[in-house]
């Protein structure tokens, strides 16, 4: 690989950091829909259809998929009809996002709480990224906090990070298992389980780029084609899943709107405990 083509995960792949063998995959079908308590049917029963499906599936993943090439805008369920986008509330809030979102598809209740709680969605979800930011950033077991400006570091994100019944461990996307990884996250979307990436560049545009600088959101993957959320535009972006694991190595510039502006899959959080 030529010096300029190399990123920071490439190094910790050589060093064996964060690395390792990725997890089983889940079984297929298993968690592609989040059990609904018995006691939310009626209120479920109260709401608007359109409202109700939001509810249920906040990440869009049960009707028509985006089409490659042109996004779609994922909204946030509110029963008071005001249509907000997903966003990330802040430039360090990207994983905060991605982490708020996955909490949702995998739990009717905590979505039904945000679609009719005041002040409204977008405020009520600004306030789940900025608790979780602060969970995924503090340092566990009496370690030094990681730094906040520094955004959400794989590892904190794997901590907190849920899906229904679902945990999470993250492994560096680099050198010769990076394939590995990365084929093992489109494994685990296609059975039902969203899957957290980070993206970054690499050291063609500097040592800052690097480095991981931002998460998206692989939500599902059907037919080949990965679907993936962007919380910086609040969009659904359709990929070639076979891109997606190719784009590691090759840097496909066609990738960047879906990965938020970068090239590169640089680290994953791949669901772990996800076999009962």
């Amino acid at each position: 690989m030529a010096v300029r083509a190399l990123r920071a995960t490439d190094v910790l792949a050589l060093l064996g950091a964060f690395g390792g063998r990725p997890p089983e995959p889940p079984p297929s079908g298993r968690f592609a829909r989040p059990e609904v308590p018995d006691d939310l049917v009626p209120a479920l029963g109260a709401l608007a259809p359109t409202v109700r499906a939001r509810v249920l599936d906040p990440l869009g993943r049960l009707g028509p998929q985006p089409a490659p090439g042109r996004p779609r805008t994922l909204t946030l369920p509110a029963a008071d009809g005001v249509v907000a986008p997903a966003v990330q509330v802040d430039e360090r809030t990207c994983g905060a996002a991605v982490l708020a979102l996955l909490a949702l598809a995998g739990d009717p209740r905590r979505a039904l709480e945000l679609s009719r709680r005041p002040p409204g969605a977008a405020e009520i979800f600004a306030g789940f990224q900025r608790t979780l930011h602060a969970r995924a950033t503090r340092g566990p077991g009496g370690l030094p906090a990681w730094p906040v400006a520094l955004g959400t570091p794989p590892w904190g994100a794997a901590r907190v990070a849920r899906y229904g019944p679902v945990r999470y461990t993250h492994r560096v996307v680099g050198g010769r298992s990076g394939a590995r990884v990365l084929a093992a996250a489109v494994e685990a979307a296609a059975a039902g389980v969203p899957v957290p990436l980070y993206t970054g560049g690499d050291l063609a545009g500097g040592v800052s780029a690097a480095v991981p600088r931002h998460v998206v959101l692989l939500t599902t993957v059907r037919d080949g084609v990965a679907t993936l959320y962007e919380p910086s535009s609040g969009r659904l972006h359709a990929v070639p899943s076979a891109s997606l694991v190719a784009g590691r190595r090759t840097g496909d510039r066609s990738l960047a709107p879906a990965l938020g502006g970068w090239q590169h899959v640089v680290w994953a959080l791949l669901p772990r405990d996800a076999r009962g």
